[in-house]
């Protein structure tokens, strides 16, 4: 079973040229970390390709691929826009040995732009699942015409990737599941709140206190999901009591199909798991919604004392379950809990709310034209300072210069810094405002029928 992907590359033409001629002397000028010669440098590193037993050209020639697709570039003057595309196609852990990871790229290579396009193809062994690389030149050899990677070719790369796969005894993916946003990939990697696995938690978390489908359902309410379920649908759907769209349970993964959420629920010790839902559905007393309602906010004390802007912000960080701290208060909507991811940046608001007293939004965006002002004053001292420095006849004159310089650029970076976060909370105010909506309707629909349970937890 293999994935695929393609992504286009940026540089300066120049800077390759100067790279090929003379790759140990010569310093690129651009700094960009994605031109071909960097692209090259990457795909064809012996230390991940066997001391480059594991690399082939097609239409060119390995040891001068670089000067030939270069070559072909300056011949019908296409030197500007995307240089090259980079792709990749991965395999599962053990799947495929080296040589036949090559051979498949080799022929994958082939059948997509072997007709046309100058390719450099490479397999990397420094990691337990095997991989090849793929290096295409941007523009055409035959006629000069650029690679147009419109959807089309997207459903072609994958599709002669199966067929290939296919025809050496490999699985394929029967359903892919699209593309993960980078952030959201990344997030997921190092176990953060987002959305996907914000419902997982919420699942595992229902089978764990249901004894039956019904409980499972009810748990998962708690925990702020609907999910829609119809024993004839192929799959079950999950989503927020705040939203309308809806998510298909496989794509959480194989654990979080129809079929196996079934099976976890059935695998639980009965006896157990329905005292857990009653320990957790414990009720008590009936009391007014407002009586509690009212209290949610009296329990920060600070919130009597403060005002505007930051008495906004301590509302949200309470909502948060940050503030006051050590507290036990946890957010009751999905879309909340998601909102944790920006903690670090939620806070670096709070303390610059607190720092200059912002009663209003308009205060910040006063606050940023006040720091551009600065920073535009700040760099022209400095760029004097620089022609100062340049023209110093003693070394001692040229560090004083140097000094005062640094002294200016460490101001211009903590006012850049505090111009970015007060855009931040600019930018942040309709998600704020959105998000803070969503769990007054969670507490409210808690307190349905004039009654709330307990917010004890068994975890």
């Amino acid at each position: 079973m293999a994935t695929t992907s393609l992504w286009h590359i940026e540089g300066s033409l120049n800077d390759l040229i100067n790279y090929v001629e003379n790759p140990k002397k010569t310093t690129a000028k651009s700094e960009s970390k994605h031109d071909l010669s960097n692209l090259f440098d990457y795909v064809t590193r012996e230390d991940k390709t066997k001391e480059e037993q594991y690399v082939s050209g097609i239409n060119c020639l390995k040891e001068i691929a670089l000067k030939q697709m270069i070559l072909t570039k300056q011949q019908f003057g296409k030197t500007k826009g995307y240089i090259a595309w980079h792709g990749y196609q991965s395999f599962q852990p053990g799947e495929v040995s080296a040589e036949e990871c090559h051979k498949i790229g080799v022929e994958l290579a082939k059948k997509m732009w072997g007709d046309r396009f100058q390719v450099i193809v490479t397999t990397h062994l420094d990691r337990e699942h095997l991989h090849n690389h793929f290096c295409i030149n941007s523009v055409s050899y035959l006629d000069g015409k650029k690679y147009n990677y419109s959807k089309s070719e997207i459903h072609r790369l994958r599709r002669t990737s199966d067929e290939i796969c296919l025809a050496h005894g490999l699985s394929v993916i029967e359903k892919p599941m699209g593309k993960t946003p980078r952030s959201i990939y990344f997030a997921e990697k190092e176990n953060a709140p987002t959305k996907y696995n914000l419902m997982r938690s919420a699942i595992d978390f229902a089978i764990e206190h249901g004894a039956t489908h019904s409980q499972f359902l009810t748990v998962l309410r708690e925990e702020g999901y609907i999910c829609e379920i119809n024993n004839r649908a192929r799959c079950w759907m999950i989503r927020s009591i705040n939203e309308r769209r809806a998510t298909r349970l496989y794509r959480l993964g194989e654990k979080y199909t129809n079929v196996a959420i079934r099976k976890r629920i059935e695998a639980q010790p009965q006896r157990e798991a329905y005292e857990k839902y009653r320990s957790l559905m414990g009720m008590v007393a009936s009391k007014p919604y407002r009586d509690y309602y009212q209290g949610f906010w009296n329990q920060l004390s600070i919130m009597r004392e403060v005002k505007g802007l930051k008495s906004y912000y301590y509302r949200y960080c309470y909502l948060l379950g940050i503030l006051p701290p050590e507290s036990e208060h946890r957010p009751l909507s999905p879309e909340l809990r998601q909102a944790l991811r920006y903690i670090e940046r939620y806070s670096e608001e709070v303390r610059l709310v607190g720092k200059y007293d912002f009663e209003t939004y308009q205060n910040v965006e006063q606050f940023i034209e006040n720091n551009n002002e600065k920073i535009l004053q700040l760099e022209k001292e400095r760029n004097k300072l620089h022609n100062k420095c340049s023209r110093a006849k003693t070394a001692e004159e040229k560090r004083q210069y140097l000094t005062q310089k640094n002294a200016l650029t460490e101001q211009l970076t903590a006012i850049r810094k505090e111009s970015r976060t007060a855009r931040h909370i600019l930018a942040d105010k309709d998600s704020m405002e959105r998000n803070t909506k969503i769990e007054e309707r969670a507490i409210e629909s808690r307190f349905r029928g004039g009654r709330y349970r307990t917010s004890e937890r068994i975890r």
